[in-house]
């Protein structure tokens, strides 16, 4: 009997932490980050002259921004994040080499709901809308080329729905990751007198290669 009341206030306490990181006016303020980097290498051979070549490409992503989300509602919160990121590809080939640099801005505004499963862990999803900016040069050196170098940019709007894992490891700390991404873009490119136009595109990704991760502080609740 003594244990069962020992165990009823640690209950307690651990119900209104949770309820407290996601109580309407609470506030969460963090960054996003996300990192992927891969190698690999491909032997092709002439048939015609026997002649083989090597070529080692290398592929690193890099990003980082702000983010901000307000609880209008009890496990119900809105919010806004920033981005910033860095692609660049190089694929290391003595014949003809090439490097492709890629630099993203963007802004999304969002509303989520989320589902706890006890007093850390839970999932959190919800639609959003989103603005990116694209701008990307290539440099290569091909043999005959008049010219070894050209740049884009792009302009993407997009709706989506993000189903992401959040985990609270503190009161005040919080840390997510997305595990689900389903989203249509339209994009408008401009390669300046080489070429213009515009794409739609219907995409869905599911733990995706690349690690996205967010850290953020909660703060306001009671």
């Amino acid at each position: 009997m003594k244990k069962i009341l020992l165990l009823v206030p640690a209950f307690l306490l651990a119900f209104q932490i949770s309820k407290a990181q996601t109580e309407k006016g609470s506030q969460t303020l963090g960054v996003n980050l996300i990192f992927n980097t891969q190698k690999s290498s491909n032997v092709s051979v002439n048939p015609s002259t026997g002649t083989s070549s090597n070529t080692k490409n290398k592929y690193n992503n890099f990003g980082i921004g702000p983010n901000y989300s307000y609880f209008i509602a009890d496990k119900l919160d809105i919010g806004a994040n920033l981005s910033y990121d860095h692609l660049s590809v190089d694929n290391g080939e003595f014949s003809s080499p090439s490097t492709h640099h890629q630099y993203d801005y963007g802004a999304q505004i969002f509303i989520r709901k989320y589902f706890m499963y006890g007093d850390k862990l839970g999932l959190r999803a919800g639609p959003y809308l989103g603005y990116s900016r694209y701008n990307v040069k290539y440099t290569y050196d091909y043999p005959g080329a008049a010219v070894n170098s050209n740049s884009s940019k792009t302009d993407s709007y997009n709706a989506g729905i993000n189903l992401g894992l959040v985990y609270y490891p503190t009161k005040k700390i919080g840390v997510s990751a997305t595990l689900a991404n389903i989203y249509y873009a339209h994009s408008k490119s401009d390669d300046g007198a080489q070429s213009h136009g515009s794409t739609d595109s219907f995409n869905g990704s599911f733990i995706s290669n690349g690690l996205g991760l967010s850290l953020f502080y909660v703060f306001g609740a009671k």
